[in-house]
């Protein structure tokens, strides 16, 4: 122990006298260097240039071509006769899935059958080249279709049926819209992943995200119940508008529709049902959705339920209908190249606002969805390559009539499942796209509308989150408040406004923890040198005339006030508790461990507590500062007037340190007193 004699830069002249012992363990802070912004910055900048050229040392002109190119690296070591097979299987068994998916998707989204298929060809393709996830399958997805739908009906208006359009012209605006969407979320990705921004992702916590795509799910399964009942009804993205518009036309029912639809739906949960519980039989997940449309197409050819037949008493043939709707036409052969339509934007405001929500959500499922894929399967998924991969699928599916897509969490289950060993599945679903857009499409003219209501009603059964519902429950209030606030918006104003209340109300709660943070009174626990809070540890024990607190948050603005009060009442019931005791409080102790920055101010609510603790001849002392909290005190000249032999890197340091000045402090007044 160093001994110090004389008067300390904070302490009392009733102390002064006294000889206190001062710890090894004191911050040395002539040695902490206070940097410029300027400076901050160059040493960032040399740390990520130096850490660059460590992992990048060595590499030849294919590894560096290999690393904006990712294929070029697993295919070098693609093991060709043990891998080949089970990626063509995979692929074709996804693309089994996304064909009837992706055209009801893009309906949806209010947008032609076919661009569903342009969604699954060109981003499939693009993303096995550029992508690092070995299992991820993209393509167009329920959630991002709702919301590109009802964000695009907003800007434009909408057709009731946008493969047969009322308003040509409006739809051939909402297609232009939504590949300027879809090139404007391509950047976003790509620019997320370049600069490493990924982060701006927490702000969607997993019950925002959980709530909204349950209350989402909802309502992508209300607008297809029309299918289902064989009616023609408005658009609506609530759940009374739905309802609404499902009972002021239920007169007119449509039988035939509602049996065959509901048979879909059985039989599709029972495939479900049955891949779940029998693992042999996992294959029917993927063959479901196929399965339906197949039989769809076979019972409306063999019976002639497309054709049209005039009702009961009519003679117009215009008013002829055929007894079952089939979808209709869809077109044949290779998309378009749409390049020309990314500028200038119809609406650069709305449009822009539609494109972050969709990539934000797009990135948070993608993501999520990529990086089970990656522990499952025992690899490490490179984040910037993934969100570079998914941005150039975007932009790239953006110059061949696609909207946005992304990974998809039922397709790439099944690619999983399957067996997918690489990227290549991606490819295979591609190609088995191009032949069905060279080909096959004809097929699907007669195929019945009940068949994409089906599809969709099943497959967003598994997007309603009953067990993170109970599980939030269980664990944290809050958060489920959080997921209760996004479903029930989502579900009565829509979808826009559900997750910008779910964000909204998550921030609140962020700044609601950290204005009212925890602040413990610490004690010793016996027979150690541990400090911890009293309420927690009972028999944690007292340091007679020293007051110990711990500030479990930064200090700011935000929370200074209450940080304040509770210091200051703390302190004065201390000292009311040592007036009766015989033991007043002489040393208050700070630990800061926990405190990780403190603003300007902060250092006001210090500098004006170590003024009000020398009125009452009490000291302070700081344990455990951090280096940004240490910068802020050396700025202020804090330091000096704390004094630089009361801040402590331990907390037993600096409770000895305020033993030692209590005991100096109440020898004092003895003596004054005699």
């Amino acid at each position: 122990m160093k001994v110090s004699g004389g008067s300390s830069p904070g302490g009392g002249s009733s102390a002064s006298a006294e000889v206190v012992p001062e710890s090894d363990s004191r911050l040395p802070l002539p040695d902490v260097y206070d940097a410029t912004l300027i400076d901050e910055a160059r040493a960032l900048i040399k740390k990520t240039r130096a850490e660059w050229a460590k992992e990048t040392e060595g590499w030849t002109a294919y590894q560096w071509t290999a690393y904006y190119v990712p294929a070029l690296g697993w295919l070098r070591t693609y093991q060709w006769r043990t891998w080949l097979v089970w990626d063509l299987v995979a692929g074709m068994s996804t693309a089994a899935m996304v064909i009837p998916q992706g055209m009801s998707y893009a309906n949806l989204a209010g947008l032609p059958y076919a661009y569903g298929l342009y969604g699954a060809f060109v981003p499939c393709i693009v993303y096995a080249l550029f992508g690092s996830s070995r299992q991820l399958v993209v393509g167009p997805v329920a959630v991002t279709s709702i919301i590109l739908g009802s964000g695009l009906e907003n800007i434009f208006g909408s057709n009731d049926d946008p493969n047969n359009p009322a308003d040509p012209d409006l739809q051939m605006r909402v297609n232009h819209g939504a590949v300027q969407v879809a090139f404007i979320a391509g950047c976003l990705y790509t620019a997320v992943g370049v600069f490493r921004m990924g982060w701006i992702t927490y702000f969607l916590s997993s019950a925002t995200i959980s709530g909204f795509m349950s209350g989402a799910s909802v309502i992508i399964a209300m607008s297809q119940v029309k299918y289902i009942l064989g009616l023609k009804l408005p658009r609506s993205d609530t759940l009374q508008g739905n309802l609404e518009a499902i009972f002021d036309n239920i007169a007119k029912f449509q039988w035939r529709e509602f049996c065959m639809g509901m048979a879909f739906i059985f039989l599709l949960l029972s495939f479900t049902y049955l891949s779940r519980t029998y693992k042999r039989l996992h294959f029917l997940k993927a063959l479901g959705p196929l399965s339906v449309c197949i039989i769809s197409i076979a019972l409306m050819n063999i019976f002639d339920w497309y054709v049209p037949v005039l009702p009961p008493g009519k003679t117009n043939p215009a008013d002829a209908k055929p007894l079952i709707k089939p979808i209709g036409k869809i077109p044949k052969g290779l998309p378009d190249f749409t390049a020309a339509w990314w500028l200038p934007l119809y609406d650069v405001g709305a449009q822009i606002l539609l494109a972050v929500i969709i990539c934000l959500i797009d990135i948070c499922e993608s993501i999520a969805i990529a990086k089970a894929l990656a522990r499952v399967n025992k690899y490490q998924l490179n984040y910037t390559q993934e969100l570079r991969g998914l941005g150039i699928a975007n932009i790239a599916g953006a110059m061949f009539n696609c909207y946005t897509t992304t990974g998809s969490f039922s397709r790439s289950a099944v690619n999983n499942s399957v067996g997918a060993k690489t990227p290549l599945a991606n490819f295979s679903t591609g190609i088995t796209i191009l032949i069905t857009l060279l080909w096959i499409t004809p097929v699907f003219t007669n195929m019945s509308q009940n068949v994409q209501g089906a599809i969709i009603i099943v497959g967003v059964l598994q997007l309603f989150d009953w067990p993170e519902f109970l599980y939030l429950w269980k664990i944290n209030k809050l958060d489920w408040l959080v997921w209760v606030a996004s479903c029930i918006t989502v579900l009565f104003a829509g979808v826009e406004i559900g997750i910008a209340v779910g964000v909204g109300l998550s921030l609140v709660l962020v700044i609601w923890k950290t204005a009212f943070p925890r602040i413990s009174q610490l004690g010793r626990l016996p027979g150690t040198s541990v400090y911890r809070s009293v309420a927690m540890y009972p028999e944690s024990e007292a340091t007679p005339g020293v007051l110990l607190l711990r500030i479990d948050a930064p200090i700011w603005f935000a929370n200074v006030e209450s940080v304040k009060d509770y210091v200051r009442k703390s302190v004065a019931d201390q000292r009311a508790v040592g007036d009766k005791t015989g033991e007043p409080v002489r040393v208050v102790v700070l630990d800061l461990a926990p405190v990780t920055d403190i603003d300007a101010t902060g250092i006001h609510f210090l500098d004006d507590f170590v003024d009000e603790l020398q009125e009452d001849g009490v000291k302070l002392v700081l344990g455990n500062p951090s280096q940004q909290v240490l910068l802020s005190l050396k700025r202020a000249n804090l330091d000096h007037k704390i004094g630089a032999s009361n801040i402590f890197v331990h907390m037993a340091d600096a409770v000895a340190r305020a033993q030692a000045v209590a005991q100096a402090v109440q020898k004092v007044e003895a003596a004054d007193q005699v």
